[in-house]
This record gives structure tokens, sequence and C-alpha cells, in this order.
């Protein structure tokens, strides 16, 4: 009897321990305001609080499944992102480069308009946001960075540690996004339209600036190693 409540209390410390390690590193590499950040405020800015949530769900789904992929170093996909890099990557940059023109050309009065006669598309938000986060595989670098620093190694045969974690990881990451896109949300109404266009002329040159010089440090460095 005892011994059987002591090895529940072991697995429920375990359970509760990869939980928080989860959530603290879900949030931990969603903090920098990178192009998905800023992805995020501007549609939450410029639409409402609903189009920031799944925009940031599906950039939380996208790094969980890349920090699934760094903890069990898949080796084939890392060879398929390896081989491929240089496409990915460019496919990428093009992509990023494109959602900062559309943000800097978004007229904000009729984006205003159009969602308030046809509302916000969930899954178009979702899959967008997704798509656009996949388009950056080098994230899985920071993963293994971060996993190998916190000592994080997933086991092929023991499935039930990394999905409580990744479990933690995605609540940690959408706690980030949540918060990001409520205080958005909750002062977007104080925006004026030229407050919003120039925030679109800001954030879309911010993205396409970032590119830019993404680009020029890989011809000049190289692509990093994965």
């Amino acid at each position: 009897m005892y011994c059987g409540f002591y090895i529940c209390k072991i697995f429920l410390k375990m359970v509760v321990d990869l939980l928080i390690k989860g959530l603290l590193t879900g949030m931990f590499v969603s903090l920098p305001v990178g192009p998905m950040a800023v992805l995020v405020i501007q549609r939450t800015a410029n639409r409402d609080f609903k189009s920031g949530i799944y925009s940031g769900l599906g950039i939380a789904l996208t790094d969980s499944i890349w920090a699934l992929i760094a903890g069990f170093s898949v080796s084939y996909i890392i060879n398929f992102l390896r081989h491929h890099q240089t496409v990915i990557q460019l496919i990428g940059a093009i992509a990023l480069f494109s959602l900062g023109l559309y943000i800097f050309f978004s007229n904000p009065l009729s984006a205003v308009r159009k969602y308030k006669r046809k509302g916000t598309s969930p899954s178009k938000c979702l899959f967008s946001a997704m798509a656009i986060a996949f388009s950056n595989p080098v994230m899985i670098l920071t993963y293994i960075i971060v996993f190998a620093s916190a000592k994080i190694v997933f086991d092929i045969y023991h499935l039930g540690s990394p999905f409580v974690f990744v479990a933690g990881f995605l609540m940690g990451a959408m706690t980030w996004w949540t918060l990001i896109s409520y205080l958005i949300d909750k002062f977007r109404h104080h925006f004026s339209l030229s407050v919003l266009w120039w925030f679109n002329k800001v954030s879309g040159s911010f993205i396409m600036v970032f590119v830019v010089v993404l680009v020029v440090t890989v011809l000049i460095k190289g692509s990093p190693s994965i």
C-alpha cells in the first residue's frame, strides 16, 4: 500500500516537473520580439483578440513540433532539413518578406471594415501562422541548444515523458501569446486609424529589414549548420 503510494507520488512529481519545465521553456523561446511576435501583435491590433489568439496558437503548435524533433533528434528529418536547407530558407525568406510587404501596404480602415463585415476566420489565422512559422527550420537549432543546456533528452521507447513536456511547452507558449494578444486588444480601441497606419508601416518595415539582414548574413557567413 505504502509502496504504491510512494510510486504514485514519484510519478506525479515527475509529471509536474516535466510540465513546469516545458511551460517555462515554451515561454522562454516565445519571448523574443521577432517576425512572429510582430505578426500576432499586428493581427490583434488591426483585427481582434481572436485573430491574435489563433495566430499565436499556430506558432505555438509549430514550435511544439520543432521541440519534439529537437528532443528526439530524429536523424532522417534533420538530414532532410540539412539537404534542403537552402531551398527552405529561400522559401522562408520570400514568405517573410511578402508578409512584411503585405503588412506595410495594409490599410487599417479597409481591414476594420472587412472584418466587421465578414468576421475573422480562425482557421485562416491558424494555418497561415503555422505556414510562416514552418518556413524557419533553423528554429530547431534554438531548441537543440536550449534542450542541451537544460539536459532534456527524449526517449523513443518512453513516449509519455516527451508528450507531457510538449504539453507544458504548448501551454507556456500559449500563455505568452494570450498575454500579448490580451494586452494589445485591451488598448486596441484607443488606437486611432493613423496610429494603426503607422504601426503597419513600422512593423512591415521591421520584418522586411529582418529578412534582408538575415539574407546578407547568410551570404557573408553562410547558412548555420543544422
